[in-house]
């Protein structure tokens, strides 16, 4: 009962000829998810023919934004038709529908053992998860996302090291929106770590995303995670030195495919307050900039983040970002220059670069500058007293100010069609954006990351 990649399809074998099987349930459920999404067509057909039956939806289907859940149908406007990721129903808890966990083998349900009870109870709670957005505009319990914005994944799964801020919402988009199989890892004591709303991760579903306990300075925590030649490819989150990366990368990372690796902004060296600055900018002589070397030379692909932000609502909206700045003693020249980037951007410049063909990304830099502006306008934006007085001050003498250019990012890898959420954008604006992305979403969108930049 071999794992289907491409369809919803990949169900029917099971559901025909498991005639004999010994789970009727999970029969019953894959026939349930195999003739779902032609129900779902149906009502799209129908509220396209009467304006009240789309009212009376309530945001289920939406014939302008196509996106269906089971099977994760995401419109493709250049091909003019839909095209199915791999559904979850293939990767539920027991391997229904032959489907793997991102680890290796698939888990297999076996009649009359308490491992089938825990699976038939977490396939039966998948169905009325994957059930609710079509009812409710809900996502699988993580942060909402927008439907068909990211990227085919080649290969096999990706492998996060590091889910925290932005590596959790990455996991979580990966998998809810492209179905891949995602494997994410934490500290060994990540349980017993409370973090604050400013770097709390997101929730994460297993199945789709396996967890692993890793630390790079413990190479006895590298043999849980998944075999690197199973992968199709690594994202490294954290920051980690030169001598770190060594024995890891020759174990470990040499063996995957392609490795995606976060720096920051902060490695460049800033010559004249408010310079721009793009990947051929002299580096300032730091152990960042020393292992983002190590990286390069050996074919990975670096991701130079500026300042990262969210939802206005969020932790790490900009203002709340700007507050905590403030209140750190930052200094409050008007005319310092700040750069700022949506972790969504973030997301999707990650999505395309692992999907690009290695000619354009391995052993690349490419900048993730997000968008530019005076401190003074962010102070302005954010009804900060001094805004007026700090416009009018004197000329930028800070040398951490300059304007991040993502030209080659935008050129390579990114769609024409993309531009970065825009750092100072209203209320209103932000509102309609969201809707646009993900008009069925419910609750608060994707937080955000540090405040200004502090690069």
């Amino acid at each position: 009962n071999k794992r289907s990649s491409s369809s919803i399809a990949s169900c029917v074998p099971f559901a025909m000829l498991k005639t004999d099987s010994k789970c009727p349930v999970m029969r019953l459920l894959c026939f349930l998810l195999l003739t779902l999404p032609s129900t779902v067509a149906s009502l799209a057909r129908t509220a396209q023919r009467s304006p009240a039956a789309s009212t009376r939806l309530s945001g289920a289907i939406r014939p302008a934004s196509p996106a269906g859940v089971l099977g994760r149908r995401s419109y493709r406007a250049r091909a003019g038709r839909f095209r199915t990721s791999p559904p979850l129903c293939v990767r539920m808890m027991c391997g229904a529908c032959g489907g793997e966990s991102p680890g290796g083998g698939a888990e297999r349900h076996h009649s009359g053992s308490a491992e089938e009870d825990d699976c038939l109870g977490a396939s039966i709670r998948e169905l009325g998860e994957l059930a609710q957005p079509l009812v409710r505009g809900g996502d699988l319990g993580a942060a909402p996302f927008a439907p068909g914005s990211l990227p085919e994944l080649p290969g096999g799964p990706v492998l996060i090291l590091g889910a925290g801020w932005v590596g959790s919402r990455l996991a979580a988009r990966l998998s809810q929106e492209r179905c891949a199989r995602v494997a994410v890892t934490n500290r060994p004591d990540w349980r017993s770590r409370q973090k604050e709303a400013y770097f709390a991760p997101v929730p994460l579903n297993p199945p789709p995303v396996s967890r692993h306990a890793f630390d790079i300075d413990a190479p006895e925590t590298w043999d849980a995670l998944p075999e690197p030649e199973t992968l199709g490819a690594a994202v490294l989150t954290f920051a980690a030195t030169a001598d770190q990366l060594r024995p890891f990368w020759e174990r470990y990372l040499r063996k995957v495919p392609r490795t995606v690796a976060y720096s920051s902004t902060a490695v460049y060296r800033v010559d004249v307050p408010g310079q721009e600055v793009d990947e051929t900018t002299p580096l300032r002589p730091t152990a960042r900039a020393a292992a983002d070397a190590f990286l390069l030379q050996r074919g990975a692909t670096v991701l130079t983040i500026s300042g990262i932000f969210g939802e206005a609502q969020d932790a790490r909206g900009v203002c709340t970002c700007f507050a905590a700045y403030a209140s750190a003693g930052g200094a409050l020249n008007g005319q310092k220059s700040v750069n700022m980037v949506h972790v969504d951007d973030i997301i999707a410049a990650t999505a395309h670069a692992l999907a690009a063909e290695d000619a354009l990304v391995a052993g690349a830099r490419l900048n993730v500058g997000g968008g530019v502006f005076k401190l003074h306008e962010l102070m302005s934006h954010c009804k900060y007293p001094q805004a007026a007085e700090a416009a009018h001050a004197r000329d930028d003498t800070d040398l951490s100010s300059k304007a991040v250019l993502s030209t080659r990012l935008l050129q390579t890898v990114m769609p024409r069609d993309f531009s970065f959420v825009p750092p100072l954008e209203s209320a209103a604006a932000a509102a309609a954006r969201r809707a646009a992305l993900a008009p069925d979403a419910v609750g608060p969108s994707p937080a955000a990351s540090p405040a200004a930049d502090s690069a």
